[in-house]
């Protein structure tokens, strides 16, 4: 902004800017930073000389170990296209070229050419401003596919230099041409000096930039990102800056620097460093001990690696692999209507579930940043019970959030801004690993929520919001960006999912689960699935015959009863009248095989029958809520794993829900929680419920038709039978 009158284009922002909500939002923060501001002044002073030179040799200590630290042998190139999306627009309409234009709305501007920043117009500032500061601004609404496809172009130049270049946002990226340089100058004299190299190819590829898309991109060369950064916007545009990497340029170069210039010095950061009189990094190495005693040791050991002209030298902590976290947001006009902020938040749920899946990465905390028409910003942190990055997921947790926070609002709740962002992310491979679950974990009951198919009917009786003030929602936690960033966790609600998001039939409603569903037990290899005529085959969980399209279906339903068995009581209900029969006693001796062996046979069919018994009305609801897809198609082939024993059966659905049938029997079930069933103390569960017991231990006798217990004089239950076979039963005459 070099030869503006900045004191009349001040005066025009702020008349422009007087009586909105921005501008008394923009007061009330700087109100309060006064405050903060004078009590550091005062703070500032009452410290000793004492104490000053004390913290001032702490953190000369820490100025060693920085400088320990520091290394000059890497190349690192910051290209940033001049201002890109104003060009691009210009290329497309040379009409535009002489004017003063800028690219956005008059809500909000994204970037200005430099004719119209001769006027005070920039970036990030509301269009009908710049219209006040310059009355012929010509404002182009935004094309981000037609920037996408450009910056994808300027990406492919700068592979052709670093093929693991990171990039920041469209128009900016930082490379590392050390190994560049390496592979093609090494054999030439040893004599070359290498910042002219350097200085070649950075040219070079500026030119293949300009050449391929007509757009031109300022660089800057230095041993780390922070200069690098810097060197690319002293020679802008279309230009270039080179720093050597010797220790002395480095230090001239950053104490002659505004402390405004360098990055990690914001707007607020840098009012705390001017009331200590700090204006040039020269300053933060001259007051070091106050900035040590004031400031918290994050902001002090960010203050010297400034003075010192540090950064990072290599790339690899900011790739996809080591980044902690990806976001997307956007802003809009101020909105409290309901249907707008829902699409709003699936729009970015679904740009950002592409842009993991394109990286191959998926994260376990979901954010979700809302700003209110009056500029408060607020965001919800939700930890997902496993690591995602579908779209239903994201969708279904960021929806859950902001509709809680619309109900909990006093008044109607406006935003201005959306963002979602996924963070504690990792490799795709690495959370598939760590998602594997165990058979005690799928049959155990569950307390936590299942992933569910249901008619949108039924979806309105499970799902519904509890519009109370003050209604929370589990494991949500809140941060509050403009207070104290405390987190509070609030309690499980139920949410009701709109009409237009449950479709006019059926929905599949998506909710992460802590309890794996059987189908990733079950499919070894995911097949990508094609429709077929429909097949019945028989649920060998509920016992109903399910008439299918494809393996993927029955699974769909095999998983929804054997997560709904896990939640019910081990121990089988029939009727009011056999009541009495749960919560029976295990034996404790394995001595007898014959007990075993019959009580195994017999509870494998009797168990099964009941089940089926039991499960007639749940079935009928299942078989609604299988998807049916119109198209027809074909399968293909598919190795499957036994989710008991997890051994490897054939593709045939007959002999893999046979095998299954067999491997869920009761017994290898009471097995797996016997456990929960032993004894506690002397007294057995049959005495706690009145029951008479032949033997210590030993299952209650009760009347007929149950079977007889060969080791005890009293007849049995069937269910007693299973639990003989797998740990005995005294005999006769052992009694």
């Amino acid at each position: 902004m070099e030869g503006l009158d900045t004191e009349k284009i001040n005066e025009i922002i702020k008349n422009a800017s007087e009586g909105s909500r921005f501008y008394q939002h923009k007061q009330k923060r700087q109100q309060e930073l006064d405050i903060k501001l004078d009590q550091m002044k005062e703070a500032a002073k009452s410290f000793t000389d004492k104490q000053i030179k004390e913290a001032t040799k702490q953190m000369d200590q820490l100025m060693c170990e920085l400088e320990a630290e520091r290394d000059l042998s890497h190349t690192i190139v910051h290209i940033d296209m001049d201002m890109f999306y104003a060009a691009v627009e210009m290329r497309d309409d040379p009409t535009l070229r002489d004017k003063p234009m800028a690219v956005g709305g008059t809500g909000m501007l994204s970037t200005s050419n430099y004719a119209a920043r001769r006027f005070g117009v920039r970036a990030a500032m509301p269009g009908f401003i710049g219209k006040k500061l310059c009355p012929d601004l010509i404002i182009v609404p935004l094309h981000f596919d037609k920037y996408k496809k450009v910056s994808k172009q300027v990406q492919e130049v700068m592979a052709e230099y670093d093929p693991n270049f990171c990039a920041m946002s469209l128009d900016e990226a930082y490379l590392d041409i050390t190994q560049y340089l390496l592979n093609n100058y090494q054999s030439h004299d040893e004599d070359l000096d290498i910042g002219s190299v350097a200085q070649t190819v950075v040219a070079e590829m500026r030119e293949k930039i300009q050449t391929k898309t007509q757009l031109t991109a300022s660089a800057g060369i230095a041993p780390n990102t922070r200069l690098a950064k810097v060197c690319s916007d002293l020679n802008k545009p279309n230009g270039q800056y080179y720093l050597p990497p010797d220790l002395e340029s480095i230090k001239k170069f950053v104490s002659a620097l505004s402390i405004r210039k360098v990055s990690g010095i914001g707007n607020v950061s840098e009012q705390h460093l001017h009331a200590l009189g700090i204006t040039q990094c020269s300053h933060l190495m001259e007051k070091r001990g106050l900035l040590r005693l004031l400031f918290s040791d994050t902001s002090y050991h960010s203050f010297m690696s400034i003075a010192l002209g540090q950064g990072h030298s290599t790339l690899s902590s900011w790739n996809d692999r080591n980044r902690k976290s990806i976001s997307n947001e956007t802003t809009f006009k101020g909105t409290s209507e309901r249907g707008t902020l829902i699409k709003i938040t699936e729009s970015l749920c679904q740009e950002l579930a592409d842009e993991m899946d394109q990286k191959d990465i998926v994260g376990k905390v979901l954010t979700l940043k809302l700003k209110t028409i009056n500029f408060e910003i607020r965001s919800r942190a939700q930890t997902l019970s496993a690591p995602a990055s579908s779209f239903e997921v994201l969708f279904s947790t960021a929806r859950r959030i902001l509709l809680h926070e619309m109900n909990t609002n006093e008044g109607p709740l406006s935003l201005r801004l959306l963002g979602v962002r996924m963070s504690s992310l990792m490799n795709s491979a690495e959370a598939g690993s760590s998602r594997q679950a165990t058979l005690t974990q799928m049959f155990s009951k569950a307390t936590q929520e299942k992933t569910i198919i249901h008619t949108s009917e039924q979806v309105d009786d499970i799902l519904q919001v509890d519009t109370r003030k003050g209604a929370d929602v589990k494991g949500l936690n809140k941060i509050e960006e403009n207070g104290p960033h405390a987190k509070t966790p609030l309690e499980s609600e139920k949410l009701q999912l709109p009409s237009e998001f449950l479709g006019h039939n059926k929905a599949r409603v998506k909710v992460e689960s802590g309890t794996t569903s059987v189908k990733s037990f079950l499919l070894k290899n995911k097949e990508s699935l094609d429709t077929r005529k429909m097949e019945e085959y028989e649920c060998s969980v509920c016992g109903a015959q399910i008439r299918v399209r494809n393996m993927e279906e029955f699974n769909r339903h095999l998983d929804f009863c054997l997560e709904k068995h896990a939640s019910c009581d081990p121990t089988v209900k029939l009727s009011s009248c056999e009541e009495s029969n749960l919560n029976l006693s295990f034996c404790q001796n394995k001595s007898n095989a014959n007990c075993r062996s019959q009580g195994f046979t017999s509870e494998s069919r009797t168990d099964q029958t009941r089940m089926k018994n039991t499960r007639s009305q749940q079935s009928a609801i299942d078989q609604d809520s299988v998807n049916v897809d119109d198209n027809n198609g074909t399968v293909s082939e598919s190795l499957y794993i036994c989710p008991v024993c997890h051994k490897e059966q054939s593709s045939d659905i007959g002999s893999l829900t046979k095998h299954v049938d067999d491997c869920l029997s009761t017994s290898a079930i009471s097995e797996m929680l016997k456990d929960k069933d032993e004894l506690q103390g002397d007294k057995t569960t049959a005495e706690v419920h009145g029951l008479v017991t032949c033997w210590p231990g030993c299952p209650p006798c009760l009347p007929e038709p149950y079977p007889q217990c060969p080791g005890m004089a009293g007849p049995q239950t069937d269910i007693s039978l299973a639990q003989f076979g797998n740990f005995g039963c005294p005999t006769a005459d052992s009694r």
